[in-house]
């Protein structure tokens, strides 16, 4: 386990830099920006963007996607996306256990995508079909995996409320201030630790939270960020403890990729220095 000790993280910031890490119009912070030189190769093959390109490269070959009555993807699709796409900590053998079919609700990576790619406009309704648009076929071009992933990771830390996936009734936290959580992360997520142990250190601590079940704001961390960010391979995870284990005993653990820090960029202060930028 990593421990760190109080204060939170963020404190060391100035009060102008942690105003600069919130978003007050629903768009990335000014303070985070992306590598000028994002490499293709690296952010090609995270697992939200090839799962969109897969999404979007059989709606090209099929004249569509085919839409449910309430505008989920078909059985057919879902069950060709489940068996191509790669997730983390995703358990495509228990899945298949537990159901003996296979419906976009029953395959989160799957849902999450569609709507993500809909949301950006990557994929468009016509009727009863979704349609790859003309952003949608440009950005899956190789040459534009840098522009894909800048896109499908502002929307959905910013504009796609992740709270609707995991039905914790926390209401926006921490997402409401994620760019300070990042931040954050990028200071003390090198090493594995469990999402419990960054509740108090990497977050604005909501009093609220004191009321609820103990774990709630655990699992909204782990929902709405961790597990998030390893979308976009910024996070690493692994499950804790020896494998003869069953599953449900061990413990997922998460630390920053390299590509966390290659990728993201914050222009912050510290309190009582010169002005350093992280």
């Amino acid at each position: 386990m990593t421990t760190l000790a109080e204060p939170p993280i963020w404190s060391l910031l100035t009060l102008p830099s942690l105003e600069a890490l919130l978003s007050r119009d629903g768009s990335m912070p000014a303070a985070i920006t992306f590598a000028h030189a994002l490499d293709e190769v690296s952010v090609a093959e995270a697992p939200l963007l090839a799962l969109t390109r897969l999404m979007i490269e059989r709606a090209q070959a099929l004249g569509g996607l085919t839409l449910t009555a309430t505008g989920a993807l078909s059985r057919a699709d879902v069950r060709a996306f489940f068996d191509e796409m790669v997730w983390p900590g995703y358990d495509k053998a228990n899945v298949l256990v537990m159901n003996k079919v296979l419906n976009e609700a029953d395959v989160m990576p799957v849902e999450i995508t569609r709507r993500i790619a809909q949301d950006v406009k990557l994929l468009r309704k016509r009727e009863k079909r979704l349609l790859a648009s003309k952003a949608g076929t440009m950005l899956i071009r190789e040459d534009q995996a840098g522009a894909l992933f800048r896109q499908l990771f502002v929307t959905t830390f910013w504009e796609v409320n992740l709270a609707y996936f995991d039905r914790v009734p926390l209401e926006a936290w921490p997402q409401n201030h994620i760019g300070i959580v990042l931040w954050c992360l990028s200071v003390a997520g090198h090493e594995w630790f469990k999402p419990e142990d960054l509740i108090r250190t990497c977050t604005v601590w909501d009093g609220t939270l004191d009321e609820g079940p103990i774990d709630f704001a655990g699992f909204a961390l782990e929902s709405r960020v961790l597990r998030p960010l390893t979308w976009f391979g910024l996070m690493e995870t692994r499950l804790e403890g020896d494998d003869d284990l069953p599953v449900w005993r061990r413990a997922r653990q998460y630390r920053k990729s390299e590509l966390f820090d290659r990728a993201l960029r914050f222009e912050v202060q510290l309190n009582k220095t010169s002005g350093v930028s992280h």
